[in-house]
């Protein structure tokens, strides 16, 4: 023990001031290469594959300002979110969306950099324990553009891969640091034990590292005894505490499968499995998904190949142990693999994806080590008959960087959108039930509306595969909304029926049956549904303001301001609601009061048309017409086929004498709506006013192919006007 300490102690650092240049330039490559790779993926869409619940649904996030910082970090560091204890990742999101909101671009390069940042942590890693500036050059190229590393990098939702991943990194580095001896090492072995906390506070997946120790120990030679054992106690106990916390989490999301439902022998099958498609995608990354299905029986068997993955491991595991002649750098390279993946490969089954490509970020570091070392092994090697191999193994590995650095390329342009990314999921496997009900979701959210009906559809086809209450009234909730946007109010209300008679306690359904209701003109039964909505979930402003609107149309205007008042307590800058109580002012002719609703709405919504519309047209009712112009010439500004303002424009234009300009905006109105007969109204008034007899004639003809009488008396005048002209 005593002279492996010496050796410790007298190795250089890495980086000496001989090796500088190299790191130099290594540097560069290293941030450079994958910049490059990931560049475009920069301008990725949060999808809804799990981003819209850990960002752009998750009210948890947008609390981090004022003398909300405390109640933010108390609630990440006390909270699970989708089944996960990860209460640091959380925080970085709450941290972007304080400056940064909902534009995914920043989201994304914090990954990026983070991914930047683990890759140089890598190559000081390896470096630090080969003392070998290649293999650890190697390893970092292999780890920053390899593209079972897409995931963990483009997926926003997984930022706690790339954030575990930088303090697990951290710690290796100081635990060799505290394993030199020296002065510091009480320092170093603090300092460690702190990185494995904040680790393991970014995702669970790094309990493991205290036994990642004991690898590295056996690679260095470290001869095993109390001390070596003592000095990882501390880690040991963190590791299980946070690995119970973890399966907690799981359980508080139902993710941890019900261990009667797989027997130990699906597990050991699913085990195996899992390792087998692990090394084939490390040497064959082709065909990746987000998302990997438990097998399904047929005739009580699963496929033949997880018949055949057991023995796959078996043989792979004599080689593994046969391996030990090749060198120390074999069992340390596929021990560091299966410690850092042992957690995630279905001995207890947890979600439903049997493996996926994240739970790689780590563990292929291993084998990138087997094959850094095998290289540069062959490079140094002095026997001049191994000379001719040496620039075909240079030219094979570029060639092989190069390959996965477009592989990799390409898979991060999967991850632009929620259509895109389920759409290649769907192509690897169009029987899985799950991946449709995603893109039919996506689908509505980007309004092709009949695609996200025929994914439902597809999705029913299906669903006998994997049967799920839960599952099902989601699908119909989407088909619901899709047939809703289409106007196909019948439809939709009968999915909507069938989810509450699936789930009586769906208040999301419940909500939006309401909102069908009133499309139907029923709002007695709208208000009964957003009712009890709103008793099963009562801190969402929108069901109040909807509830608002039915009694408004009810003539219940007390009910209806009450409604609107509780949205806005729950949302203050809820421009709706505001726009909807200035209407009910202006209905009772409070004209002062609606302006200033309007006006609040327009200041939380500048984007809203109608609260322009309904101000101009309050405006008008107290003779103020350049503001109402003013506020009509905003809305066709923002609008130029509003009907309503082209309409209102023109009407104030005409009481005004405008006679010209009138004409031209009731004309724009009527080119936008060829029907709408209170234009043709105003603009014959208005030619009968600039004497233009002729065509006010024309208009009334129209108006009566529509099937809308017109007042004698402008017909008259309208007479009397062409007699005129011609005497």
């Amino acid at each position: 023990m005593t002279t492996k300490k010496m050796k410790l102690n007298n190795d250089k650092t890495p980086v000496s001031s001989s090796n500088k240049n190299f790191f130099v330039v290594s540097l560069i490559i290293l941030i450079l290469l994958p910049t490059v790779i990931y560049f475009k993926s920069l301008n990725n869409q949060l999808t809804n594959w799990d981003d819209d619940k850990y960002i752009t649904n998750n009210p948890g996030i947008t609390t981090l300002h004022g003398d909300s910082v405390s109640y933010t970090l108390k609630k990440s560091f006390t909270s699970y979110v989708m089944g996960n204890y990860h209460p640091l990742t959380m925080v970085s999101y709450c941290v972007e969306y304080r400056y940064f909101g909902l534009n995914p671009k920043p989201y994304h390069i914090t990954n990026l950099i983070v991914h930047l940042l683990n890759t140089v942590l890598i190559m000081a890693f390896i470096w630090l324990l080969s003392k070998q500036k290649w293999v650890a050059f190697i390893v970092a190229l292999l780890f920053a553009v390899h593209p079972m590393h897409v995931e963990s990098v483009a997926w926003v939702a997984e930022r706690k891969d790339v954030l575990y991943t930088f303090f697990f990194m951290l710690a290796l580095c100081s635990y060799l640091f505290y394993l030199k001896n020296n002065k510091w090492n009480k320092l170093y072995y603090a300092l460690t034990l702190v990185m494995f906390i904040l680790s393991v506070l970014s995702k669970g997946m790094a309990i493991c590292l205290p036994i990642t120790f004991f690898a590295v120990d056996y690679f260095l030679e470290r001869k095993y005894s109390h001390k070596t054992i003592v000095e990882k106690i501390p880690f040991l106990i963190i590791a299980i505490i946070f690995g119970l916390v973890s399966i907690e989490a799981q359980k508080s999301l139902q993710a941890v499968l019900d261990i009667q439902h797989y027997k130990v022998f699906d597990r050991i099958l699913f085990s195996s499995y899992a390792v087998m498609m692990y090394f084939i995608k490390f040497l064959a990354p082709v065909n990746l998904s987000n998302y990997y299905n438990y097998p399904l029986r047929y005739n009580g068997w699963y496929p033949i190949v997880f018949y055949v993955a057991p023995f796959v491991l078996i043989v792979l595991l004599f080689l593994i142990y046969k391996s030990e002649k090749l060198g120390r750098e074999f069992w340390f390279g596929f021990g560091f693999f299966f410690i850092t993946i042992a957690t995630v490969l279905q001995i207890l089954p947890v979600g439903g994806a049997i493996i996926s490509d994240r739970y790689t970020y780590i563990p292929y570091i291993g084998l990138f080590f087997i094959i850094a070392r095998l290289l540069n092994k062959l490079i140094e090697n002095k026997n001049n008959q191994l000379d001719k191999y040496k620039v075909p193994a240079i030219s094979i590995f570029i060639g092989l960087v190069l390959m996965l650095s477009v592989l990799t390329y390409k898979r991060t342009m999967v991850w632009k959108d929620s259509v895109t990314l389920l759409s290649d999921a769907i192509q690897k496997s169009d029987i899985d039930p799950l991946m449709y009900m995603g893109r039919s979701q996506a689908y509505n959210l980007t309004g092709q509306y009949q695609k996200s009906i025929d994914d439902c559809n597809r999705f029913f086809a299906l669903n006998y595969l994997y049967p799920d209450v839960l599952t099902d009234a989601g699908m119909y909730y989407n088909r619901g909304i899709a047939n809703y946007r289409l106007g196909k109010y019948n439809e939709a209300l009968n999915d909507l029926n069938t989810i509450i008679k699936l789930q009586k306690d769906y208040p999301s359904a419940l909500y939006f049956r309401g909102q069908v209701y009133c499309k139907l003109g029923n709002n007695e039964q709208a208000i009964k549904d957003f009712t009890a909505a709103i008793e099963l979930k009562n801190d969402i402003a929108e069901q109040y303001n909807d509830r608002g609107l039915s009694y408004f149309e009810l003539g219940k205007y007390n009910e209806a301001m009450n409604d609107y008042n509780k949205a806005i307590a729950l949302k203050p800058t809820f421009g709706y609601a505001y726009l909807n109580k200035g209407m009910i002012f202006f209905t009772l002719k409070k004209s002062d009061a609606a302006i200033e609703n309007y006006s609040t709405a327009i200041k939380y919504s500048p984007e809203f048309v109608n609260s322009y519309i309904n101000r101009a047209i309050a405006y008008h009712s107290i003779k103020r017409y350049d503001l109402a112009i003013a506020d009509l010439t905003h809305a066709i500004s923002i609008d130029s086929k509003s009907l309503l303002a082209h309409f209102n424009r023109g009407l104030v234009y005409y009481e005004t004498g405008m006679l010209d300009k009138a004409i031209e905006d009731l004309s724009a109105a009527l080119t936008i709506d060829p029907n709408y007969f209170r234009a043709y109204y105003y603009r014959i008034n208005s030619y009968i006013s600039a004497k233009q007899f002729q065509l006010a004639m024309n208009d009334v003809i129209a108006v009566k192919k529509l099937g809308v009488d017109v007042p004698e008396s402008i017909i008259n005048s309208i007479q009397q006007g062409l007699n005129t002209e011609k005497r």
